[in-house]
């Protein structure tokens, strides 16, 4: 059977017991014995008996008791003040005491053990915290590196993007439609040429169908498939496109396809050849006129002796032939001719109406081969300056008073529309030529509406319009009429000599002709016309406003035929 250590206090009061006992039975046995001893003798022995007894409670007390609290005490007070939670008290007995110092080892077991975990923990969180540390380094040098990289990034992207503008702002410049298809025919580029001619805006063309984004191609798909498949150069010329605002251009179409790339697809370019047809067919017109205007030269001084002695000879015997004169009714007498009756047999068979004939159709010819003059001479006029104004203003009352002009509109109205923006400005020019252009423009103007009328009969009222404008350094004559119109055919011709759409005997075919010398020979202009069947024309009369300086100070004189 296992025995418990005695506690503390029991043994406490078992050494006190004992100690009080056994000085009781010492001062008992003191007292007894001394009855024969000097009673100071034994209260010192008593004293002694208590003293030694106290001596031997107070050892056993500081062996027992003191001691342990003191060591105890001792390794408390050396943790405190060196952190030492390796030190341990020592343990006496397991009593009271021990189990004190059992409780305090125990608690410095938990301490160090504690101690211990928050080390490894400090040790684990300072690790963690020196990870930390790193990768923050690290994500500090990949931030670094990454700022660095998106800087440059952002400084390659700026120079991209200012390069994609510069080819964008290169490629919006060109006066040619640019379009770049892949190899399904879906638009990849579209600048703002190509805009202009199909009515689509770029942010709208963009990933659709080349035939949705501009119908016009379209209808060339065969040509562009062609190019693709083949990989090589494909071209169609002069094809017509009516633009959004009703204008009609002559286009270039042009396809190539990309090359040196992974990328399948095609560039498109369309040209806008409008006016360099134009003035391809003003090259030609001119080119013609002075080819004709030698033959002009010397079919005139041919015609001109024998039709100056046809008119000649028919107007003397209109004189020979009249009543009046002295002389006839002389030789009448002579020759006993009753002249009266001579005049009457005349008149009955319309021999003078012959001769009126005669005459007016040789001056009528005369007027013809001084037309014809006028391709092989230079003006016998200074150019001087002249108030448009005032020039346009006289050629208009004269077309609107001229007989030739409002014949034939009976039972249509005839309107004439001015405006002239700068009536004040001098234009250098011959009046007199400059005038017959105008009154030439005029009456073609009224011609062509009154074959409007009397054709298509589809309006109410014959307009012409007369704007006059100033455009950089040249005065603009725009004279326009919504007239039957021409045909593609006429217009290339119509400023040929001797071309003309009327019948035998009302027209010359050198009105216009003569008009087109006078402005580009004599002037230094230009005189254009835009027309369509059905839709009017506009003729387009431009004059420099400042002469060559060749030219300005010097006369342009004729020679005598």
């Amino acid at each position: 059977m296992a025995h418990s250590n005695p506690s503390l206090l029991g043994r406490l009061l078992a050494w006190l017991l004992g100690t009080t006992a056994a000085s009781s039975a010492a001062i008992g046995v003191v007292v007894v014995s001394g009855r024969h001893l000097d009673p100071v003798l034994v209260i010192g022995l008593i004293t002694l008996i208590s003293v030694g007894a106290s001596a031997v409670l107070l050892q056993i007390v500081r062996r027992y008791f003191l001691s342990p609290l003191l060591d105890l005490m001792h390794v408390s007070n050396r943790v405190t003040q060196t952190d030492d939670i390796k030190l341990r008290a020592p343990k006496y007995k397991s009593d009271e005491l021990g189990r004190v110092v059992d409780a305090f080892n125990a608690m410095l077991d938990r301490i160090e053990k504690r101690e211990a975990e928050l080390t490894a923990e400090r040790d684990r969180v300072t690790q963690a915290l020196q990870q930390s540390e790193a990768m923050t380094a690290e994500a500090q040098r990949t931030t670094h590196k990454l700022e660095f990289e998106v800087q440059v990034r952002q400084r390659i992207e700026r120079k991209l993007t200012d390069f994609q503008n510069y080819l964008n702002a290169i490629i919006n410049s060109m006066p040619s439609a640019l379009i770049a298809i892949d190899e399904h025919l879906l638009v990849t580029q579209w600048n703002q040429e190509a805009s202009r001619l199909s009515g689509t805006r770029a942010d709208q063309a963009l990933g659709l169908s080349l035939a949705d984004a501009f119908p016009l191609l379209g209808e060339h798909h065969d040509l562009v498939q062609q190019a693709l498949s083949e990989h090589s150069l494909k071209s169609r010329h002069n094809l017509i496109l009516t633009l959004p605002d009703e204008q009609r251009v002559r286009l270039n179409l042009v396809v190539y396809p990309l090359q040196q790339t992974e990328a399948h697809g095609a560039v498109i370019r369309l040209d806008d050849i409008t006016e360099q047809f134009r003035l391809e067919e003003v090259m030609v017109q001119t080119e013609k006129m002075m080819s004709v205007g030698g033959l002009a030269a010397g079919m005139a001084h041919e015609i001109n002796n024998p039709l100056g002695a046809i008119v000649q000879n028919a107007q003397n015997v209109q004189r020979r032939l009249d009543p009046k004169l002295k002389r006839n009714r002389e030789t009448a007498a002579e020759l006993q001719l009753d002249l009266q009756r001579f005049q009457s047999y005349l008149e009955a068979r319309k021999v003078p109406h012959f001769l009126d004939n005669i005459t007016e159709s040789g001056l009528r010819a005369s007027r013809i081969v001084t037309n014809m003059l006028q391709f092989s001479r230079a003006s016998g006029h200074r150019l001087q300056p002249y108030p448009i104004g005032a020039l346009m203003e006289q050629a208009i009352n004269i077309a609107l008073n001229d007989y030739n002009l409002k014949a034939g509109y009976a039972d249509h109205n005839l309107f004439v529309d001015q405006d002239f923006r700068a009536p004040a400005i001098e234009v250098p020019c011959v009046m007199a030529e400059l005038e017959q252009v105008l009154l030439n423009l005029l009456k073609n103007a009224a011609q062509a509406i009154r074959e409007r009328f009397e054709t298509l009969n589809d309006i109410d009222e014959g307009i012409i319009q007369i704007y006059q404008y100033i455009d950089d350094q040249d005065c603009v004559i725009e004279v326009s009429d919504n007239g039957a119109g021409m045909t593609e055919a006429t217009r290339k011709r119509l400023f040929e000599p001797f071309f003309t759409t009327k019948e035998v005997g009302v027209g010359t075919g050198l009105g216009l002709s003569v008009s087109f010398f006078i402005i580009t020979a004599h002037h230094y202009g230009n005189l254009s016309v835009d027309s369509e069947p059905g839709q009017g024309s506009r003729f387009t009369l431009r004059l420099p406003l400042h002469l060559p300086a060749t030219d300005a100070d010097s006369d342009t004189n004729v020679s005598a035929d």
